[in-house]
């Protein structure tokens, strides 16, 4: 009956940590560019022992998390209208510049100029290779390769390229908060090229790419995970009663 403990607490820890998980989806439902979480479950150790037949069994110990990984699937367009808006589809990170100087990437496009005339995200990290736009500069324009273009006095300036980055194993980069993540040995090393070009995927101008969260799929996981806790406690309450009961049994 130990183990029942044992094994329905460590059920009700890893239910809560899903429901952490999913709690984290729903409330990034509307982030642009935020990747759905994912939670791995797995069994924990078994012991051996012997029936009263004579043959040997083995009894599990509960459960644990066994990781949280981010889903890169691509998520839905959304129409803003505003020409530094820009929506990935296909393959590829944006390579911004942290203000400590370390390299991040991001899904999320909505660009803005800040007061230096960068390119920038919202949070204020540089997007590289870095594009400047200065106040006499018009019609700003990016197009599906990148490339970024703009009228000064009237004639048709290029600006920049845009590029994007891909890695070897996309899901192995670490979150790291604000829509940002950094690589890692898992991930493999990013290679920058032109949207458009090779496996990069292509840029939409004036659309954002919101999160790939499902509210519906959210709201069944929680109900699941909501009733897989339940029971687990369920379990606690019967092993704790059948304790007392043999132990009554000893006076």
């Amino acid at each position: 009956m130990i183990e029942a403990l044992y094994s329905a607490a460590s059920g009700m820890l890893t239910q809560q940590m899903g429901l952490d998980v999913v709690a984290n989806n729903l409330a990034n439902a509307g982030t642009v560019g935020y990747k759905r979480d994912r939670m791995d479950q797995m069994d924990l150790a078994y012991q051996p022992f012997r029936l009263p037949s004579g043959n040997d069994g083995n009894v599990g110990l509960g459960a644990a998390p066994g990781a949280i990984g981010k889903e890169m699937v691509q998520g839905i367009l959304t129409e803003t209208g505003r020409p530094l808006d820009l929506a990935i589809q296909g393959d590829g990170f944006f390579q911004v510049t942290r203000p400590d100087g370390t390299l991040a990437y991001t899904r999320a496009g909505n660009l803005q100029v800040g007061g230096d005339g960068r390119v920038t995200l919202p949070g204020g990290e540089v997007l590289q290779p870095r594009i400047t736009i200065e106040p006499n500069v018009s019609n700003v324009s990016v197009g599906q390769d990148g490339k970024v273009t703009g009228t000064v006095n009237g004639q048709t300036t290029d600006l920049g390229q845009i590029q994007l980055v891909t890695f070897p194993n996309p899901t192995g980069l670490q979150p790291i908060g604000g829509n940002l993540f950094l690589s890692t040995a898992n991930s493999g090393t990013g290679t920058p090229g032109n949207p458009g070009t090779g496996e990069y995927g292509t840029l939409t101008a004036g659309y954002t790419e919101g999160s790939n969260v499902a509210i519906a799929t959210e709201m069944i996981t929680m109900i699941t995970t909501q009733r897989a806790f339940e029971a687990s406690a369920r379990v606690v309450s019967a092993s704790d009663e059948m304790w007392g009961i043999a132990n009554g049994l000893r006076r």
